[in-house]
């Protein structure tokens, strides 16, 4: 091992592979078609899951291949890893792996037709993603069985013969420079960014990761041969591993390894050549030093950096795993409840950078730390040094080491059932080790298979004082001194790099940091005692597998026990009525206080900080032991759910139940939960356009439901008595609802009578005081709710544009038709609405169409999000040109084609792995709603698959388009405007006198730089047009020779509009620009072929249509609400509030089913 960042300890980083995948163990075989491939015939230690096989190949061009047949699953996957990512970027052209990951799905020379995969994928129920990394680039995809075929033909030949024709890649760098814009203003994103460019420059893991439009568009370089020529360099066959997940039962798995080795033998084979500097990231001049650098909101971040040799070869007992083990506990002395007790942190993450791949390692461990902790931030330093002697000094344990081991088999060897892609995607990065011995392909680091306490004290020995970085990532960081700053050029960060002082570099020092009683309450772990050798047994000896395959996921549970008190749910896993390995215990309680003001959404948040907070140590060891436990508010509940080996559930949900008991008895110190919430607040305020687009949708679609603006005003309001006085009436009156998932009736009622014994509620909740959310019932009509995001550094708008059925636009149908048509149409639109606004028009690199339903009995809508650097205005126009123009598409569908999609889409929403944790996650919003409608999937399905095209069309009609469904439908259209970059919010009264689309055209002609020119010009230009435009297909003037009309083109109407332009910059502005500027900008007006193009052509033909936003017609409905309108008839609406005001609310979530307890008297 080695100290400073050098790398003595493995002189040879080059992916040489291991000598035993080319041994006697790979049997050659040959396909019909004479493709030569090896198959493993040793043993391959896979998990205990009697549903699933899998099998090692090697392709003769090298690539690896594993084949996973899941026999249940009703869904396929297969993911690729490319050895290559962004440390492999050319010199001077950042981002360029990360352009080719976007290239090769704009089509290949077998199958041209830009995003044909993903169109392909969505007529059988399937998607498709990829990311670029540091060392690796994944592809991956997700399809229903019977399309398996035809996705891997496509998924082969993006690394066959991609195209990269010129024109996308156009597009596609818009694409990653709204992606960058993305990142920009993330606050996690620039941390992660700044300590990476920032270790040493001589490393390529240094690189600017994602690229963006300035780095990759150059006039001194031809991108286009740039990228053909990374292909052929870097994208080889002997550089890929590749999984494939097959669902289903195979009717041949020889044709099935047959057709995949067929296909990916045509990839070819290129000499892969490492290119990993031998410099360490942190090397010499990194180390030891302190980088310091400002957050956007008021983080406080502490993350020390230690330098690690690349240990890929060492998987088998990887050491690292023992000190992240230790410095990631919970319990008594450990690191975190030291920091936690003086209220210097909030939470810890420890991680490896890069995370795949064969390089040297950075460790990371990272501290959000309290104001108060990062104040003392050497003290901070010097308890993890601390610890870290504790742990030295105490050897290695190898009882320690046995559990860390054991905790890994309960959470590998018997875990759950994951998504097929799931696996394939993990199974392919971690392939991406090519020290993994053939048997070890599936296991890989996921288990511990040797105890090398050698290897630990060594890997311990680099965790010095010597060899380590220091980074402060803080909101005021520079306030208080006047350190010299830089800028960081990519992401513009603000920060500087020091020496670290003496005190933080030196053994004595960091030892003098604490006194020696501090030092003291620093402890080696104790034995887990959820890690018991009943919970061991437990999983070795199966009562029955998770893998069962005869019984139903969906299957409703039964009801055991309800009265005035309590009700308890159970849902069996045992065909015979016994107990499985691994079960679930969610509990709800309801109390009268539950979010019935902003005030009381706070402390119901403060609450659970608090339970977990003081569970932490046991919530740490028992997920060790394969339980997790999540505490939550819900809509209205405190919920609690503890999840995995059976054997621990109850004990920690005493556990838990205990500390919510002591908060009702004990007052308890909140500054640190009080700062946390506060920090949250802000953050949710500085997120993402989308994000906060879609709080605010959501806020609207129910009452009570608090946007953060209304709870952040509160946050000065409570103190810890009031948390107690909270806690104290929750468990005055309450009503205790729980489901039991995987045990006997008997232990279910035992553990129902416990938890209420814990609790000692003294009083039922009288039915007249019980609680609800309740959906708005909202009214036809569109609705536009419009804010300005807080964060300086957004300059990305968005727009979350939902479309309602309820039973006023759809003539008093059923619920489930209404539901079924949105599931369905929403499937069929989504790739057709990607490619469009994002591909096509680059709205922006955040396109979305989705379904989003409704627990609460409301209406399910369509849920259309776009975010981007033009106006909101713009994209609401946009959506609606898409949703007028679709409609053709959907009628032009055969009954085949028709057929296709609806049985894709139902096998999709019916996927479902056989886990707990699905099957707990299915009918648990139905308990916690109250509505107990369990076969409500299986209704909307059938529905869906019975529908007509004729019936869809007259759904959409008065639904969904905006002509033929004018002011019938039910819109609501929030927007979300950036803080910079893009002209300002339109006031009210310009909204309700002027077309949405002529101050969407302003806009654009604002953002070119064109602000002289006024809204009233712009109207004045538009409403004087007078002649009709030439189809876009007929760029010439000419005349109509039917009506014998002149029409003119939209390239006409942009001189016009630039001579208007430049007439109003002569006569506005004589003398302040100079004509060669003037012209500049009429030539850029003139040859625009994007938003302003675009723009123009919408407001020209406003007047023929008849829409609450495209329309130029004034409205002339009746006045229904006191709000403000816009000029075509559009709702503007003030705040949350007055909104559900004007509307009815439905009536309280209630049962579908009749309701009876097995144990009435109970």
């Amino acid at each position: 091992m080695c100290l400073e960042g050098e790398q003595s300890a493995v002189q040879d980083t080059k992916a040489v592979q291991v000598p035993e995948w080319n041994s006697e163990e790979f049997v050659e075989q040959q396909t019909l078609a004479g493709h030569v491939f090896y198959k493993y015939s040793g043993e391959l230690v896979v998990p205990f899951n009697q549903a699933t096989t899998y099998q090692l190949f090697r392709l003769d061009n090298q690539m690896k291949l594993v084949l996973v047949n899941d026999m249940q699953a009703e869904q396929s996957a297969a993911s690729l890893v490319v050895n290559v990512g962004s440390s492999s970027d050319p010199q001077g052209i950042p981002g360029i792996a990360h352009a080719l990951e976007h290239l090769l799905f704009m089509g290949t020379e077998k199958y041209p037709e830009e995003h044909d995969f993903e169109a392909f994928l969505t007529k059988y129920g399937g998607y498709t993603n990829a990311s670029t990394n540091q060392l690796v680039t994944e592809y991956y995809f997700m399809i229903n069985n019977e399309g398996l075929d035809g996705a891997l033909d496509r998924f082969s030949q993006m690394f066959i013969a991609p195209l990269l024709r010129k024109d996308s890649i156009e597009r596609e760098i818009q694409a990653i420079e709204s992606e960058y814009r993305l990142d920009v203003h993330n606050d996690r994103q620039r941390a992660g960014h700044i300590c990476q460019t920032t270790r040493c420059p001589q490393n390529k893991l240094s690189n600017f990761m994602g690229g963006n439009q300035k780095t990759l568009n150059s006039q001194e370089r031809d991108l286009q041969e740039q990228l053909q020529e990374f292909f052929k360099q870097e994208y080889g066959a002997d550089n890929m591993q590749l999984v494939v997940v097959a669902g289903g039962s195979l009717s041949s798995e020889k044709a099935l390894v047959d057709r995949i080795v067929d296909l990916f033998s045509m990839v070819p084979k290129r000499p892969y050549k490492a290119d990993i500097a031998k410099q360490h990231p942190l090397c010499k001049q990194t180390l030891g030093t302190l980088l310091r650098y400002q957050t956007i909101g008021s983080e406080y971040s502490i993350a020390m950096e230690f330098a690690l040799p690349e240990d890929n070869h060492m998987y088998s007992r990887d050491p690292k795993q023992y000190i992240q083990s230790l410095l990631e506990h919970e319990g008594p002395g450990s690191l975190q409840a030291f920091l936690r007790e003086r209220s210097w942190m909030t939470s810890m993450q420890v991680s490896l950078a890069p995370a795949y791949g064969i390089s040297p390692r950075v460790f990371e461990i990272i501290i959000s730390a309290t104001p108060q902790g990062f104040a003392n931030y050497q003290e901070v330093v010097g308890s993890v040094f601390a610890f870290i002697r504790v742990v030295r000094e105490h050897k290695v344990q190898e009882w320690y080491f046995r559990e860390l081991q054991q905790s890994k088999q309960i959470a590998w060897l018997h875990g759950e059932s994951m998504y097929p892609v799931t696996v394939a995607k993990a199974l392919a990065i971690r392939m991406s080790n090519s020290w993994l011995k053939p048997e070890h392909v599936v296991s890989s680091s996921q288990l511990l298979y040797e105890y090398d306490p050698e290897a630990i004290a060594d890997t311990m020995a680099l965790f010095t004082p010597q060899n380590y970085r220091l980074c402060l990532g803080a909101q005021d960081i520079f306030s208080q001194e006047s350190t010299l700053c830089k800028t960081e050029k990519y992401m513009e960060v603000r920060y500087s790099q020091d020496v670290l002082p003496e005190a933080l570099t030196s053994d004595s020092g960091v030892e003098s940091l604490l006194n020696s009683q501090d030092r003291q309450m620093l402890q080696f772990p104790q034995p887990n005692p959820y890690l018991t050798d009943c919970t061991l047994n437990a999983t070795a000896e199966k009562t029955v597998s998770n893998a069962n395959s005869n019984i139903d996921v969906f299957q409703a549970p039964q009801l055991l026990v309800r009265n005035e008190q309590c009700e308890l749910w159970i849902r069996r896993l045992d065909s015979t009525g016994g107990a499985v390995e691994r079960g679930s215990i969610s509990l709800y309680i309801e109390s009268t206080n539950a979010l019935v003001t902003p005030r009381a959404l706070i402390l119901g948040d403060l609450l659970v900080r608090a339970i977990e907070k003081r569970c932490a140590a046991k919530l740490n060891l028992a997920q060790q032991a394969g339980i997790r436990a999540r505490i939550w508010y819900s809509e209205h509940h405190l919920c609690i759910r503890v999840l995995g080996v059976q054997t621990g559930l109850q004990l920690l949900l005493q556990d838990i139940l205990k500390q919510l008991r002591q908060l009702a008895d004990n007052q308890v110190k909140i500054d640190v939960y009080l700062d946390e919430v506060e920090r949250l607040s802000e953050r949710m305020q500085l997120d993402a356009s989308r994000v906060q687009a879609l709080w605010q949708q959501h806020s609207l679609r129910a009452h009570p439901r608090w946007p953060v603006a209304d709870w952040s005003r509160e946050l000065h309001s409570v103190d810890a008595a009031a948390l107690q006085a909270f806690v104290q009436e929750m468990l005055r009156l309450s009503y205790v609802g729980m489901l039991v998932v995987g045990q006997t009736d008997n232990e279910a009622l035992r553990i129902l009578e416990d938890a209420r014994g814990v609790l000692k509620v003294k009083e039922p909740i009288p039915r007249v005081l019980r609680q609800h959310v309740r959906a708005v019932d909202i009214l036809p009509g569109t609705y536009l709710s419009r804010f300005v995001v807080k964060n300086p550094k957004n300059a990305d708008s968005a727009v979350s544009f939902a479309i309602y059925a309820t039973s006023r636009n759809v003539g008093g149908r059923d619920d489930v038709g209404s539901q079924a048509a949105l599931s369905l149409l929403a499937h069929i639109m989504e790739t057709a609405f990607f490619d469009q606004l994002r591909t096509k028009e680059q709205l922006g690199y955040s396109v979305r169409c989705t379904y989003l339903a409704s627990h609460l009995g409301g209406a399910g809508s369509l849920l259309l999000n776009v975010q981007g650097s033009c106006t909101p205005d713009y994209m609401c126009l946009r959506i609606e040109q898409f949703l007028i123009q679709f409609r053709s598409t959907l009628q032009g569908l055969t009954l085949s084609q028709l057929s296709a999609l609806k049985q894709a889409r139902a096998t999709a929403s019916l996927q479902m792995p056989f886990k707990v944790a699905s099957i707990t996650n299915f009918l648990w919003p139905q308990i916690d709603f109250g509505r107990y409608d369990f076969s409500h999937k299986h209704h909307i399905i059938s529905r869906m698959l019975e529908m007509t095209l004729e019936e869809l069309l007259r759904f959409w009609d008065t639904s969904v388009d905006p002509l033929r469904s004018g002011r019938r439908a039910t819109r609501v259209v929030v927007q979300a405007w950036a803080y910079r970059g893009v002209p300002a919010m339109a006031s009210e009264e310009v909204m309700m006198e002027n077309p949405l689309p002529v101050i969407a055209l302003h806009a654009c002609l604002e953002q070119m730089g064109a602000s002289e020119i006024l809204l009233s010009d712009i109207s004045r230009f538009v409403a004087t047009s007078g002649l009709p435009l030439v189809p876009e297909d007929e760029d010439e003037d000419e005349d109509d020779e039917d009506s014998g009309e002149l029409r003119l083109s939209i390239g006409e109407y942009q001189r016009r509009l630039a001579a208007l332009y430049k007439a109003v910059v002569l006569e506005q502005a004589a003398g302040k620009k100079s004509l060669a500027e003037i012209d500049h900008m009429c030539t850029l007006i003139i040859k625009d072929r994007s938003f302003l193009r675009t723009a123009l052509q919408m407001a020209l033909e406003a007047d023929q249509v008849v829409s609450s936003l495209l329309s130029s017609q004034p409205a002339h409905t009746p006045q229904h609400f006191s709000l403000p309108r816009t000029y075509a008839g559009a709702w503007i609406i003030p705040d949350h509030l007055c909104f559900k005001r004007m509307q009815p609310l439905c009536a309280p979530p209630s049962p579908t089913i009749r309701l009876l307890p097995k144990y009435p008297y109970l």
